[in-house]
């Protein structure tokens, strides 16, 4: 992890040449994952008002460190056993941080990114988990293995041209996305038809236009 964001800090067209190295990244060598960067946005609210998305076993969910937290999952953990869009068609609650990890498929994904943003406080944060995928079978559809980011990066793509945002991908645990809400009306840019059929193979045309740091540079 360590080598490639030192060779890649300096630009964000790097994206275009590193098809070699992403394939050796080793999320688990950095000292930052999504608990930790969640975490740190919890810290800046008082009381804050935190909504999961997909909870699985709560790996993420039960390391969150507020007492105001929403869990949504249809199978397994959090506090709701539904399907976020069942969730989202009946919920009233605002939040102040969001973190969205259910399907990992662009159709669901970018629902779930907007319904999210359409019940998040000015000034909240929306995480994203696997907007990094290394490789064709753990961005495949449908899933063929148990590490899976899926085609999610599609989101990040109408995300970086999104308003009423401010949006970056974090380099680390798979590609984190993080989104603060800076104006009361977001505006999420539908490029749905473009993206939708695309594969592994297309995602460096678009990376060269969404924003990659460092988690330091998050923090």
């Amino acid at each position: 992890m360590k080598k490639f964001i030192k060779k890649t800090t300096n630009s964000n067209n790097y994206f275009k040449n590193y098809c070699d190295l992403i394939i050796d990244i080793d999320w688990k060598k950095s000292n930052f994952n999504r608990i930790s960067l969640i975490n740190k946005a919890i810290n800046k609210f008082n009381n804050c008002n935190y909504l999961e998305i997909g909870c699985d076993k709560n790996e993420c969910f039960d390391s969150i460190a507020t007492l105001n937290k929403i869990g949504v999952d249809p199978e397994s953990g959090g506090t709701i056993r539904e399907t976020s869009d069942e969730f989202f068609s009946n919920n009233k609650n605002i939040f102040d941080v969001i973190f969205v990890d259910g399907l990992h498929t662009f159709d669901q994904c970018r629902k779930d990114v907007i319904n999210s943003l359409n019940c998040l406080n000015l000034n909240g944060y929306i995480f994203i988990h696997d907007l990094i995928p290394r490789n064709w079978l753990e961005e495949h559809i449908p899933r063929l293995q148990t590490l899976w980011t899926g085609d999610v990066w599609k989101v990040g793509v109408e995300l970086s041209v999104s308003q009423g945002i401010d949006f970056n991908v974090v380099l680390a645990d798979h590609g984190v996305g993080i989104i603060k809400k800076i104006n009361k009306i977001t505006n999420y840019k539908d490029r749905y038809i473009e993206l939708k059929d695309l594969r592994f193979k297309d995602y460096f045309n678009f990376t060269d236009k969404i924003s990659f740091i460092n988690p330091e540079e998050f923090i």
